[in-house]
């Protein structure tokens, strides 16, 4: 089965999302500008409504360029300490969404390790600085070997899925890496996407028309889109 993943910004998105049945969420802040960390009170909130599924938080300090000032590894990891020891009471799982390139957009080994220790066992997933890194396979096969758990990806392109990269990622993670598939995904494209690249995640929004919010009836057109795909 598709396991479906819902960006949210706030505790009614996630109250949303557990309600209409969807798998898991990522709980970001201001989408508007890509998503950056949420705060503890909205972390705290999100977590008494959060689907059995989980929940993942982006960890991503500042809006802009995903290539990293010195430092910005450090507290990217620090993020996740803190936020790690202050989840540590939940039985929903909590996981973490972390990225970020070099001055020419390559991955530090490094930084992967740091991030990955920074994590401990929770859930870890590349966010879309993947999507704009010099080689996908190398930068793949790094991502494996430092222990993630997730890559969020579009295959490549800006704004929309891009078939064939998604199954070549896909087959070279050979099932040691999920490939979360993500593109403009909504109620209308993500059952054709599902059969065209073989997802077994797919990561959404269900935008409503006031920004920031989640329109139930997407959500509940997602669900229902993709579980019939599922048959």
């Amino acid at each position: 089965m598709t396991v479906i993943e819902l960006c949210v910004e706030d505790t009614e998105g996630v109250q949303i999302a557990s309600q209409m049945g969807i798998d898991r969420v990522e709980l970001c802040d201001d989408l508007s500008c890509g998503g950056l960390t949420p705060s503890d009170r909205v972390v705290d909130s999100a977590l008494s409504v959060a689907p059995s599924g989980g929940m993942q938080v982006l960890i991503r300090p500042r809006p802009g360029t995903f290539v990293m000032p010195s430092g910005e590894e450090r507290d990217i990891a620090e993020a996740m300490r803190r936020l790690r020891e202050r989840t540590d009471h939940t039985d929903i799982p909590v996981g973490f969404v972390v990225g970020g390139l070099t001055s020419d957009h390559e991955i530090d080994q490094d930084v992967l390790s740091l991030w990955r220790d920074a994590a401990g066992e929770r859930p870890l997933t590349f966010h879309r600085a993947f999507d704009t890194v010099q080689n996908m396979d190398r930068s793949l096969d790094q991502l494996i070997r430092a222990g993630f758990d997730r890559v969020l990806t579009t295959g490549g392109d800006a704004s929309v899925v891009n078939v064939e990269n998604i199954r070549h990622l896909t087959d070279r993670a050979a099932g040691e890496m999920i490939i979360l598939v993500s593109g403009g995904l909504r109620s209308h494209n993500v059952a054709a996407v599902i059969h065209n690249t073989g997802a077994t995640e797919v990561h959404m929004r269900a935008p409503a028309q006031q920004p920031g919010r989640t329109d139930p009836d997407e959500a509940q057109r997602i669900v229902a889109v993709v579980r019939g795909q599922n048959l």
